[in-house]
């Protein structure tokens, strides 16, 4: 059954011979907004939430206020004018708040008295799995099955059972057939739902890949076109053009919410029949955030965006829905270098001299590079370039060699420390020409290599002004443990030979960020010798420190350096 049909329930349940029904549907799937679209138009008809409620006398006060607030033609009206304003601004859901209510220990009786004999009242109870822990369930469907003896009162109960405790679940199970007449299960949302959360605009867009999903909460749905607005918020209407589109947007705000909400960020989707295949694909997309991208455009949107160039887009899109912000400079570059990519299909009806034209323009723009240009800029302009000099046979004038030495400061500018070491990749995907892959195969060279020096660049100043930032440190500890390249290597080894090994010498009085220092340089200098199988680097540094032990004479620098070493230190070439 769908969820719009409660309506329809609702309005023939007075004329029915139930007293007591049961809505049961999961969460989100629509039931609470049709409840409350049909007790909006009837005056008869009284609503209690039973979240967090804690025990039955709360829930009868409400019942009753309810009535004396909506029914206005029964016999509560004669309640004197004088209790009328003190309830006015008067919370009953707030905790601790009560008042005593005339007749409260007889209700049934009341109600059955106050009210209109000829007409039927409907109470409405929701949300029984999200009662409080004290309120026994049964009490609950007690009160339930005390209504049903007076006779104009009918109840309905909104739920979603699958979602009782365990202990509630036996007892729902064990009083449901003495307590309720008829059960409505909703299995289905309203067929009009989506598109009135969502707007036609996007639905247009979506539809298809929802029908696949078969989504039973409707929230899925809500979550989405609320990330889509702050996106396109962020992004601005006037970036949007024929190459990165608005529906492109939509298709990843999607895929992102149905992978981290719909699917929890498992793999869902993968064959897992145990072959060979399946093992590699659930490997491939399983651990790094560029597998989870691409499996949400292979599996979820089924490579279906208008610019393949757009799935660039994802990485930002993804880590903004994780963490809440988003990169807007980077971001809004990456958008005006697919925004400005000059399209081959286009340029196929142009003249040769056209197209020679547009490789010239590429030589001058990389000789004009004042180093704030986006690689992402640099990279689509060249690979254009490339791609005809290979139709017209034409040299491109510039070596690869070149080409790096041209968008050195490119490359130094574009490091961004909160991408962490491997978020620096410049992807290749999009590019056609194997010279330009290339290209960016060593730019990501480049790339890693810049961010060793600029690291280190930080790890110096940090020791320089002792502001002794341990993140720094840290992303070291990951640099060790994971890379092997030898330009590492002697880049580093060189900058702590040359700097004192950024020691900062626990000498005299000191603050806890500097010890916390001296104990993280000392255990990545260990890590040296460890990781990369260096017999001495470790030695060479104690042996530094014995000399200041020396000369300070100090026994709390003493004392700080045997606690750092496990032991005192000695001159290995002393007896």
């Amino acid at each position: 059954m769908k969820a719009n049909e409660i309506i329809k329930v609702l309005n023939q349940f007075k004329d029915y011979s139930y007293q007591r029904i049961l809505i049961n549907g999961t969460w989100g799937i629509g039931k609470t907004k049709y409840v409350l679209d049909f007790k909006e138009g009837h005056s008869e008809a009284c609503y209690v939430s039973l979240f967090g409620k804690k025990d039955i006398d709360s829930i009868i006060q409400e019942i009753y206020f309810q009535i004396l607030e909506n029914v206005p033609n029964s016999g509560m009206k004669k309640v004197s004018t004088e209790l009328r304003e003190k309830l006015k601004n008067v919370n009953f859901r707030l905790p601790g708040v009560s008042i005593s209510v005339p007749l409260i220990g007889n209700l049934h009786k009341t109600l059955y008295k106050e009210l209109d004999k000829k007409d039927t009242f409907i109470i409405i109870f929701d949300d029984l799995e999200r009662k409080h822990d004290d309120l026994n369930i049964k009490e609950i469907l007690g009160l339930i099955d005390s209504f049903a003896k007076v006779e104009n009162i009918k109840t309905v109960l909104l739920a979603d059972t699958d979602q009782l405790e365990d202990k509630d679940k036996d007892i729902f199970k064990n009083y449901k057939e003495k307590t309720i007449d008829k059960t409505y299960t909703i299995d289905e949302y309203a067929g009009e739902a989506p598109i009135e959360i969502m707007g036609e605009q996007i639905w247009n867009v979506i539809e298809k890949y929802t029908k696949e999903f078969k989504f039973k909460n409707l929230r899925t749905f809500e979550k989405t076109k609320l990330f889509i607005n702050e996106v396109v918020r962020v992004i601005g209407e006037d970036n949007f053009t024929d190459k990165f589109t608005k529906d492109d947007i939509y298709r990843m705000c999607l895929a992102t919410i149905i992978f981290r909400i719909e699917h929890k960020s498992e793999l869902v989707l993968v064959d897992d029949d145990g072959s060979e295949k399946s093992k590699f694909n659930k490997a491939y997309y399983k651990e790094t955030p560029s597998g989870h991208i691409e499996y949400a455009l292979n599996y979820i949107l089924k490579n279906s965006l208008d610019n393949s160039r757009n799935k660039e887009i994802f990485y930002y899109i993804f880590k903004w829905y994780d963490s809440g912000s988003y990169p807007n400079e980077n971001l809004l570059n990456l958008i005006a270098s697919i925004n400005n990519y000059e399209d081959s299909t286009r340029n196929f009806y142009s003249s040769q001299e056209e197209i020679i034209l547009v490789i010239e323009n590429c030589r001058k723009y990389l000789n004009n590079l004042n180093g704030n240009e986006s690689l992402q800029e640099i990279i689509s302009k060249i690979s254009t370039a490339f791609s005809w000099c290979e139709v017209l046979s034409i040299n491109f004038g510039f070596s690869e060699d070149e080409i790096l030495s041209k968008i050195e400061k490119n490359i130094s500018s574009s490091i961004d420390f909160k991408k962490g070491y491997n978020g620096n990749d410049f992807p290749s995907g999009h590019v056609d020409s194997g010279k330009v892959r290339n290209i960016i195969i060593s730019i990501n060279q480049a790339l890693r290599v810049e961010y060793y020096k600029q690291l280190i660049m930080r790890i110096k100043e940090s020791y320089e002004t002792r502001t002794f930032n341990e993140i720094y440190l840290d992303e070291l500890s990951f640099l060790i443990n994971h890379i092997d390249q030898e330009a590492f290597k002697d880049t580093l080894l060189n900058a702590f030979n040359e700097n004192q090994y950024f020691f900062p010498i626990p000498f005299g009085r000191i603050t806890e960020e500097q010890w916390r220092w001296c104990y993280h340089i000392e255990g990545n200098i260990r890590k040296f010798d460890i990781r990369w199988g260096l017999n001495n680097f470790h030695e060479g540094f104690k042996n530094y420190l014995y000399y200041q032990e020396i000369i300070k004479e100090d026994k709390m620098l003493q004392h700080r350096l045997e606690k750092l070493f496990g032991k005192g230190i000695s001159h290995p070439s002393l007896p």
